[in-house]
């Protein structure tokens, strides 16, 4: 049987696409805190990733022996892709070869950063969108995740899409020009319909500088501007579905499930919250929705987990 230190301790890290948060644990009191830049390996290569997210850990650790460590669970955006959480891993446990070291997506984490054990679901509504579930048997359920191009339903940057499309319509002469599509021009510094066609298409498009547009398109709904308005219900609707499906799959409907809010769109409350919440009790009524929950204490519970199996 390996032989742990006296001492035991974790470490936690939610590695994201804005920025990295690694949290050296003893049980569930927070030791330290360090944090880093972006670390998403798909927007900034495994090898880089695993660079911030290392520096990270030696912060976070402040010095200790790597063998005073005894798990590591690193929840990294990106990592979905098992070939990708692979790399990862081994980059970072050559690093540590002491600790027991895992690599998982950052959808889990935020679970746990609410629901610490057993069945429940987390939504993820920031730039992209994503819902979990975790049946009674610890089978994983997903929707969503699939990237603006394909999915990303309700999300900021599926907003913010949606309010240049709205755009693209009143150059056209299909819709009115408002509020809505007024900001959306000055946005993209785009004010007739070459210019919109050249921001959008003229070199990569920057879906953090669409998305960015989703909080002014919420206050804006929640100021009562019908076009903005409008997006937002369908965002809403969106988000809701995703929470229903996971929840089905995963046979939690009739229970009392607890839904988890994540992600940047649902920090605060606004209108669109509201919106989701109603959606949500209406087709899962005994659903108890919880928010403000932490994703890198859920990478903390599940470094701490990795210690029960071994």
């Amino acid at each position: 049987m390996k032989r742990r230190p006296s001492i035991v301790n974790v470490v936690g890290v939610d590695a994201g696409g804005t920025k990295t948060t690694a949290v050296l644990a003893r049980g569930e009191k927070t030791v330290r805190t360090a944090s880093g830049g972006p670390a998403n390996p798909n927007v900034v290569g495994v090898d880089a990733a695993a660079d911030v997210i290392l520096g990270a850990i030696r912060e976070a650790c402040g010095g200790r022996k790597p063998d005073t460590i005894a798990a590591m669970y690193v929840g990294a955006a990106g990592a979905g892709s098992p070939e990708i959480a692979r790399e990862l891993q081994d980059i970072i446990a050559a690093a540590y070869p002491k600790p027991i070291v895992r690599v998982g997506d950052d959808v889990e984490i935020a679970l746990r950063g609410s629901i610490p054990d057993g069945p429940g679901i987390v939504l993820i509504a920031g730039t992209g969108s994503i819902a979990l579930a975790i049946d009674a048997r610890g089978t994983q359920h997903r929707a969503g995740g699939f990237g603006y191009l394909l999915g990303d339903e309700g999300s900021a940057a599926w907003i913010g899409f949606e309010a240049v499309r709205l755009l693209s319509r009143v150059y056209d002469g299909r819709a009115r020009g408002e509020e809505t599509s007024r900001l959306v021009a000055r946005h993209l510094a785009a004010p007739d319909r070459p210019s919109l066609i050249r921001a959008v298409y003229g070199e990569r498009i920057d879906v953090a500088e669409i998305a960015a547009l989703a909080p002014s398109i919420i206050a804006f709904a929640g100021k009562g501007n019908r076009a903005s308005k409008a997006i937002v219900e369908r965002a809403a609707e969106h988000l809701a579905q995703l929470v229903i499906d996971v929840a089905a799959a995963a046979q939690l409907t009739e229970s009392k499930p607890s839904v988890a809010f994540s992600g940047g769109l649902l920090r605060e409350e606004h209108l669109l919250v509201t919106l989701l919440r109603t959606s949500i009790a209406a087709s899962i009524p005994n659903a108890t929705i919880l928010t403000g929950g932490d994703p890198v204490h859920g990478a903390v519970r599940l470094a701490s987990a990795l210690l029960a199996g071994h």
